[in-house]
């Protein structure tokens, strides 16, 4: 079930690949941090209907297919490797390494390495469709590309992610406020310790520390964005006098309580119309309480990147 209008108990009728699979990320956070097996099936049965809508363009080059809209997406790619490392990851296997290297491929098919850029959308038949979508790609397929990198050591997927860093320094990716944005800088400063990108993905957080703070509604990416900025700011030796990681901090803090008001406890759900169908999750309630899949990942990643630091942030 792709997401609910919970004030008329109404399911949507589109899907969208790109966020199946990333939703698939909470159900391997929950397993990693419970241990429980009742999750297993899931996971397995939907990355296996993941990889049903995988299609290739040669031997090493495939492509996550958004078969209902007919097209392929960068950013479907991205979060398809993003997602299968974890699963690897978390289950001590090397099962789908070779599908992540042929979807990787597909990403450095979509990038302009002189400049940095991404071509976002393709046809089915791998013809352009669309040069760009939204901002988030360019973010998540940087991100997957550092990943790629982490996994198998192979500088191309390095270069890649370092050319894209290039372009967003370049072209202040800081005004977009994007949590994608920080997960790359993260994972390539990982790799590629330079003072240059550290200061960037201290900026992207920094010169947005004021908006994220006050913004009225949950916002569910911001919890994302400011901990994996965090994380970066943990790993740097020589932190800029202009950076204050107090403010971060209590930032954190803040977006952490305020987005629980996007959590339909009892006491909310029994005003819509079906409560035993939407209780415990998360809602966007500025579009009308509006549930989906993504969306409640994005509310599930803040907190449960912010558990892995909790000791630290609570000195």
């Amino acid at each position: 079930i792709y997401g609910y209008y919970p004030t008329y108990d109404r399911k949507f009728t589109a899907y969208n690949i790109l966020r199946h699979t990333i939703s698939i990320e909470s159900l391997i956070w929950a397993y990693e941090l419970t241990g429980d097996e009742s999750l297993l099936p899931k996971i397995e049965s939907t990355i296996a209907y993941l990889e049903d809508n995988i299609v290739y363009m040669d031997n090493e080059t495939a492509f996550a297919a958004d078969s209902p809209n007919d097209e392929i997406k960068l950013g479907g790619n991205a979060i398809a490797v993003i997602l299968l490392d974890q699963y690897m990851e978390a289950f001590g296997t090397d099962r789908y390494k070779e599908l992540c290297r042929a979807l990787g491929n597909g990403i450095l098919y979509l990038e302009d390495i002189e400049k940095g850029t991404y071509y976002h959308v393709l046809n089915m038949d791998f013809s352009k469709k669309e040069e760009y979508r939204t901002v988030y790609y360019d973010g998540e397929a940087t991100y997957a590309l550092a990943v790629l990198y982490g996994m198998t050591g192979e500088e191309k997927w390095l270069s890649g992610a370092e050319a894209a860093v290039l372009h967003f320094i370049e072209a202040d990716y800081t005004r977009y406020r994007d949590h994608w944005v920080a997960y790359s800088v993260n994972e390539v400063t990982k790799y590629l310790p330079k003072q240059e990108y550290f200061e960037f993905g201290l900026k992207n957080v920094s010169d947005n520390l004021s908006e994220i703070y006050n913004r009225e509604t949950s916002y569910h990416t911001y919890l994302e964005l400011l901990m994996a900025s965090y994380e970066m700011y943990l790993r740097i030796e020589n932190v800029p006098e202009w950076f204050d990681g107090d403010a971060l901090k209590e930032t954190i803090w803040r977006r952490a309580e305020h987005m629980l008001n996007g959590f339909l406890y009892p006491e909310y759900a029994m005003y819509l119309k079906n409560p035993a169908a939407i209780e415990g999750t998360f809602c966007v309630r500025h579009d009308g309480y509006r549930i989906r899949i993504d969306d409640v990942t994005h509310f599930i990643a803040g907190y449960y990147h912010m558990l892995l630091e909790y000791d630290g942030l609570s000195q």
